[in-house]
């Protein structure tokens, strides 16, 4: 695999489980590892949602991470001054290698919690609709929600990627728990 060097424009997209393309928005990569994808996209980025046919352009600061060996991704949002805002746990395949993009594949339960409030799961009604649609087998209906009940486990204690911060602790704060979680998943195998 080759990576841009740190610091440069990728794109992002993420795909559903039959390959439409859902939203893109570009980001500046911060960390490519065999671990862990961090991006940072920045106010004024603008995120296409494609089956929602919308253009929308940031006002905010918005860190995602995309660990390799989980089956979930985050974005964490802050306002201008770096105060939070809420983050966004997207229960995903976990990113594949890739070069000057970022594509994965979406599992539509999400995990959301908006400033200090608590986390909750959303989107059940689109993971029943699309595993009938696509005929999910077994273990693709079960890692999912593992995944989710993950995010909310996280969520409950109040640790990365959903202790409120600023900015800059949420950054430092998220890339120690990655890290952690990585060499955790290295021993015990993919898992949600």
């Amino acid at each position: 695999m080759t990576l841009l060097p740190t610091g440069s424009f990728i794109a992002i997209t993420a795909r559903k489980y039959d390959g439409a393309t859902h939203p893109t928005w570009p980001a500046r990569l911060l960390l490519a590892d065999d671990d862990l994808l961090l991006v940072y996209a920045p106010p004024g980025m603008t995120l296409v949602h494609h089956n929602k046919g919308l253009r929308l352009r940031q006002e905010h600061t918005c860190l995602s991470a995309f660990p390799r060996r989980r089956h979930w991704s985050t974005r964490l949002d802050f306002a201008p001054d770096g105060a939070p805002l809420g983050v966004y746990g997207n229960v995903a395949l976990p990113p594949p290698p890739s070069g000057e993009r970022l594509d994965w594949v979406d599992r539509d339960l999400d995990v959301v919690r908006s400033g200090d409030g608590p986390a909750t799961l959303v989107d059940e009604d689109e993971f029943v609709t699309h595993a009938a649609r696509y005929a999910y087998p077994t273990a693709l209906r079960a890692t999912p929600r593992a995944a989710a009940e993950g995010l909310l486990a996280l969520a409950a204690r109040g640790v990365a990627p959903f202790a409120a911060q600023d900015r800059n602790t949420a950054l430092a704060g998220l890339a120690a728990r990655l890290r952690r979680d990585a060499l955790d998943a290295r021993r015990e195998g993919p898992c949600a």
